[in-house]
Order: structure tokens, then sequence, then C-alpha cells
């Protein structure tokens, strides 16, 4: 036994583990926004944004948006008179080919908006303010006096470089637009609380209001960090310096013994930051691609599982057929199955587990590295063939 995995370092594990099920931490109340992998992007948030902002549109909810936004823009920070709205669009190309995120016209404004979450505020401006300069000219009626041009940088903080504010940039943040937004839409609900939209609305503002919201740290969550820090490194150099090889070992040693020929070769690695896998292949194959990959994984709040899963490599897409027979042999007793086909050069197919017991995980993966061998010499000798 290491020094790591020592009877006391194993209960001061346990002890660590006690005291942060008993911590009170302060999370961010998750959207339907948050589900997804884009949801933070500026380009589908612009899409929603321009969306609502459209009365035209199937939503139902009016022009609540646009009323938030006028009374932001015409009282709250005075910038000029708006009008009616006459049209919102999205991804405006400039002469230069620059492209504006957002453009609203009014009956008394051209409204230029760009949308910044993450990104630095290095966008050509002067190219914007150019191209909403010449649009106002070149659409104004003989009767008709020039539109105002409204040029805004909507971001997390609603601060904007010195240098963009001096040419006549105005910084507003999400929060303040969600703020002005949330009366008007909140009338609408009144008017019709039924209406599908209502919800998503709702949905999209609270996620604008939380993208700057990482949550509030309590006192209790420092404290936990600074006492238990050292405890916290020695676990993880345990977990994956320690008890990940053992089992990448123990399960080597029995590929070695069980199947004849074989040279297995292991990594080790870690997917999601955090989540271990160990893979196994033998370093006798033409492509290290073909694997078996044993991985513990945190798939549902609560619930690990333990899942294994073969990848047959497949260069010219010849190999169907062998893949079919070979896994026909294969009598695992499994909760789940998946076919994971993602149109690249690999077939992946996975075996997800709520228990892990060395013996039966080692067996599963004798089993199926049995399949796979068979699978790399048919295939080395069919390629053989192809080119003779």
């Amino acid at each position: 036994m290491t020094d790591l995995a020592s009877g006391s370092n194993l209960k001061s594990f346990k002890a660590l583990f006690d005291k942060f099920k008993q911590l009170d931490i302060v999370t961010k109340e998750l959207t339907l926004f948050d589900v997804g992998a884009r949801g933070h992007f500026e380009n589908p948030t612009t899409e929603l944004l321009s969306f609502f902002l459209d009365k035209a549109k199937a939503h139902n909810l009016g022009d609540c948006f646009f009323k938030g936004l006028k009374y932001l823009l015409e009282n709250k920070n005075k910038m000029a008179t708006l009008g009616s709205l006459e049209n919102v669009e999205t991804e405006v190309s400039t002469a230069k080919g620059n492209r504006i995120d957002l453009l609203i016209e009014t009956k008394d404004a051209l409204i230029i908006v760009e949308c910044k979450i993450y990104h630095e505020q290095n966008n050509p401006f002067d190219d914007y303010t150019s191209y909403g300069r010449h649009r106002i000219t070149d659409n104004k009626k003989e009767d008709e006096r020039d539109k105002n041009l409204v040029q805004i940088v909507l971001c997390l903080d609603g601060r904007i470089d010195d240098v963009i504010k001096n040419n006549g940039w105005h910084g507003i943040s999400y929060q303040n637009l969600v703020e002005a937004i949330e009366p008007h839409l909140s009338k609408a609900l009144l008017d019709n609380p039924y209406n599908k939209w209502g919800l998503f609305a709702r949905e999209f503002l609270l996620h604008l209001k939380e993208l700057d919201n990482v949550g509030e740290i309590s006192e209790d969550e420092i404290e936990f960090l600074t006492k238990n820090i050292n405890d916290y490194f020695k676990l993880s150099e345990y977990l994956y310096k320690d008890i990940i090889p053992k089992i990448a070992a123990k399960i080597n040693i029995d590929l070695r013994n069980s199947l004849q020929g074989f040279s297995g070769k292991t990594k080790i690695d870690k997917w999601n930051y955090y989540e271990p896998y160990i893979r196994f292949y033998n370093e006798r194959w033409e492509n290290s691609s073909s694997c078996v990959v044993f991985c513990i994984r945190n798939y549902e709040a609560n619930e690990m599982n333990f899942t294994i899963h073969i990848d047959f490599f497949n260069e010219n897409g010849i190999f169907k057929d062998q893949v079919d027979s070979l896994l026909k042999q294969c009598e695992i007793n499994i909760k789940t199955y998946e076919n994971k086909s993602d149109g690249s050069n690999t077939w992946r197919f996975m075996w997800k587990y709520n228990d892990f017991e060395i013996k039966k995980v080692s067996e599963r993966i004798v089993k199926l590295m049995a399949i796979l061998n068979d699978y790399e010499a048919d295939k080395h000798q069919l390629n053989h063939q192809l080119l003779n």
C-alpha cells in the first residue's frame, strides 16, 4: 500500500467528503440556455434579441422588448428620441464586408448595436459608424429631417473603451437592458398568460441577466477552500496517480495473460478535466485509434457511471460487415447500448454500468479486446490482399 492509500489518508479523504457535503454552496439559477453548449455565444444571443424586438415576429408579445429598449435609451441614458419601430435586422454587411450585429430602425433613429459577451471590443467601429451615416443620408426623403444615429455596445458591465466612447458609442449592460424590458414583458404576459413564447422570453431575459453572474461566494466556501486545499491535492493525486494506474495495471496483466501475443499499451487521462479514463490498445496494431476505453463518468447529478467503449478504426470504410459479425460474438450483459457513429473513421460502441467490480470490468475488457484483436488481424490481412 502506498503512502497515499494508507489507512489514515483514506480516513482523511472520507472526512473531506463529509465536509463538502455539509457545505452550503450558493449556485446561480439554471435556465434553458444553460442546457445548450452555445447559449452564451454572441450570434444566438443577437438572433433571439432581434426576434423579440421585432413585434412582427410570431412571438405575439407585441413591442414589449422594444418599449424596454426605448425607455432605456430615451429616459435613462437620454440619448435620442426614437419614435416608433420600423425595422429590425441582423448581420448587416457594410461596404467593406464587415457585419453589424444588430440594426434597429425607428421613425426618428437608426440604432447600431454591437453585442459583446466575452470577446474584446476590437470591432471596426469606424466602419459601422460610416455605414450608419451613409444609410441615413441615402434613405432620407426630401421633406424629412436626418434620423439620429445611436451607437450601442451591449456588454456585460456596460463599460466601453474611452476611444470607442469618444467616437459616439455608448455602453449598456445586459443587466440594465433586462431591467428595462421586464416590466413591459410582465404586462404582456398578464394580457396573454398562456403564450408559450412568454416563458421562453422570461428564460432569455434571466439568461442575459446571469451572463456575468458566477454566483455569490460565501465565507464558508472560502474557509473550506483554504482549510482543505492540501487534502484535496492529496486526494487528487491519490485518484489519478495511484488508484487509477493500479486499475490499469491489473487489467493490463489480465489482457496479457488471456490474449496470446498481446502487447498491451495503456494511456491514462481525463475527460472534462476530472473524469478519469484508461485507454487500452495493442502496440502491434497498425493504428492505435482502435482501442477499448474504461471511464468513470458523471452523466447525471449524484450518479456516477462506469463506461466501457470499443472503437473500431476504419480508414477506408470497407470493414462494416466485419464489425457487425464480431459484435454478434459479444455476450456481455449490458444495461444500455449506444452506437455512436459521428461520420469519422471510427465506429464506437459503448456500454454503461452503475456498479464497479474490478474483476467483472476486467473480464468485459478482455472479451472486447479479443474481438478487437480479431478485427485488426482480419483488417491487416485484407489490406495486405488489396495491396497485392
